[in-house]
């Protein structure tokens, strides 16, 4: 790690911790996490073993800086970092890489997976985004990068931003289709497990001959009885209801069977 010198890290939500424990998991230390809340503090310290710290003196003597906290809280961190003289990115998905523009060495370090604390992840395959404001830097991030990660991308502020919208649909989405189809079941005594045969073979499919290829069902074939069927079993459910339409119209419209 002497390329990289001292670690420091700013947050304490899922993906500061998520990413504490990755280094510490790949006998990376980081110097010392920089926490306010101190109730967040404490299960930092004691689940990962961490020096927890709640001023910014010891991350300005760090020489590289991971600002892994709440969108809106990326520039009230830059704020306090004008005199910081290491490399200093953060993890955001959709706010500029200039959020840190006060700070003279800057990028981002955008981790494409979901992340909560309750959960251990292998970062060996995440996709690692990065950008860095010099060509120097970039290579440096690069090295830091490919020690988690043998998926490394370089990846531009609008490049970034378009991955995240895309992550929105396909993983929060599918989550939010996930949490309807588990409702209708339970309402019926079944559990959501009966359906993960079918969706791992779509997902899968999908990655495999692309998502319209992989795409069947009654709106896809043109079935309007089952279609029907389907809207008057949700007669009682209207925001449901309004998201069956929505999505079976976009189906007819842009995959139909012609």
């Amino acid at each position: 790690m002497m390329q990289f010198g001292k670690i420091a890290v700013v947050g304490a939500g899922n993906v500061a911790y998520t990413l504490c424990k990755v280094l510490k998991n790949k006998e990376i230390n980081p110097c010392c996490v920089y926490v306010r809340n101190a109730s967040a503090a404490e299960r930092m310290r004691q689940d990962l073993n961490v020096e927890v710290v709640s001023d910014y003196k010891k991350v300005l003597e760090s020489d590289f800086l991971i600002i892994a906290v709440n969108d809106d809280a990326i520039s009230e961190v830059a704020s306090h970092l004008a005199d910081y003289k290491g490399l200093a990115v953060h993890t955001s998905g959709t706010k500029p890489s200039e959020v840190l523009n006060g700070i003279e060495r800057y990028g981002v370090f955008y981790p494409l997976q979901t992340m909560s604390k309750e959960r251990e992840i292998s970062f060996d395959d995440v996709p690692l985004l990065i950008y860095a404001n010099s060509p120097e830097d970039l290579i440096r991030l690069h090295g830091f990068a490919k020690l988690l990660s043998s998926n490394v991308n370089y990846c531009d502020d609008e490049q970034r931003k378009a991955i995240h919208l895309s992550a929105v649909f396909v993983s929060n989405f599918t989550n939010v289709m996930l949490g309807v189809g588990d409702k209708l079941l339970k309402d019926n005594g079944l559990s959501l497990d009966v359906m993960r045969p079918l969706v791992m073979e779509m997902i899968q499919k999908s990655f495999d001959v692309s998502p319209e290829k992989a795409l069947t069902g009654p709106a896809k074939r043109g079935d309007f009885a089952t279609i029907q069927a389907h809207e008057e079993m949700l007669s009682n459910m209207p925001e449901e209801l309004e998201i069956y339409k929505v999505l079976t119209n976009y189906i007819v419209e842009n995959y139909r069977e012609k």
